[in-house]
Protein backbone atom coordinates (compact mmCIF):
# COMPACT_ATOMS: atom_id res chain seq x y z
CA UNK A 1 0.00 0.00 0.00
CA UNK A 2 1.34 3.23 -1.05
CA UNK A 3 0.57 6.31 1.41
CA UNK A 4 1.40 10.05 0.13
CA UNK A 5 1.80 12.48 2.67
CA UNK A 6 2.79 15.70 0.78
CA UNK A 7 1.10 17.09 -2.02
CA UNK A 8 2.01 15.96 -5.39
CA UNK A 9 4.34 17.93 -7.44
CA UNK A 10 3.60 17.94 -11.38
CA UNK A 11 5.28 18.38 -14.34
CA UNK A 12 2.68 19.04 -16.75
CA UNK A 13 -0.70 20.67 -16.21
CA UNK A 14 -3.39 18.62 -16.66
CA UNK A 15 -7.33 19.33 -17.72
CA UNK A 16 -8.47 20.28 -13.88
CA UNK A 17 -5.79 23.39 -13.00
CA UNK A 18 -5.01 23.60 -9.02
CA UNK A 19 -6.07 27.11 -7.39
CA UNK A 20 -2.76 27.46 -6.35
CA UNK A 21 0.51 26.43 -7.60
CA UNK A 22 3.70 26.69 -5.37
CA UNK A 23 6.68 26.84 -8.05
CA UNK A 24 10.04 25.14 -7.24
CA UNK A 25 11.17 28.86 -5.86
CA UNK A 26 8.58 28.14 -3.66
CA UNK A 27 6.48 31.05 -4.66
CA UNK A 28 2.84 30.46 -4.32
CA UNK A 29 0.62 31.76 -7.45
CA UNK A 30 -3.35 31.99 -7.72
CA UNK A 31 -5.05 32.14 -10.85
CA UNK A 32 -4.65 35.80 -11.03
CA UNK A 33 -1.13 35.58 -11.11
CA UNK A 34 0.97 37.07 -14.43
CA UNK A 35 2.95 33.52 -13.82
CA UNK A 36 0.21 31.39 -13.40
CA UNK A 37 0.12 30.00 -16.60
CA UNK A 38 3.96 30.14 -17.09
CA UNK A 39 4.57 27.71 -13.87
CA UNK A 40 4.98 24.34 -15.07
CA UNK A 41 6.71 22.68 -12.41
CA UNK A 42 4.47 22.85 -9.25
CA UNK A 43 2.63 21.80 -5.96
CA UNK A 44 -1.26 22.49 -6.36
CA UNK A 45 -2.82 23.68 -3.42
CA UNK A 46 -6.50 24.54 -2.86
CA UNK A 47 -5.74 27.86 -0.88
CA UNK A 48 -3.14 30.84 -0.83
CA UNK A 49 -3.29 30.24 3.10
CA UNK A 50 -2.56 26.26 2.31
CA UNK A 51 0.42 27.48 -0.14
CA UNK A 52 2.18 29.80 2.58
CA UNK A 53 1.67 27.83 5.33
CA UNK A 54 3.90 25.24 3.48
CA UNK A 55 6.79 27.64 3.49
CA UNK A 56 5.57 29.49 0.19
CA UNK A 57 5.31 33.12 -0.21
CA UNK A 58 3.63 35.79 -2.51
CA UNK A 59 4.95 36.92 -5.85
CA UNK A 60 7.12 40.09 -5.98
CA UNK A 61 4.50 43.05 -7.60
Amino acid sequence: MLCLFAPATFANEDASEPNVKKSKNDICHDKSSRSYKRTKNYTPYETIKECLASGGRLPKK
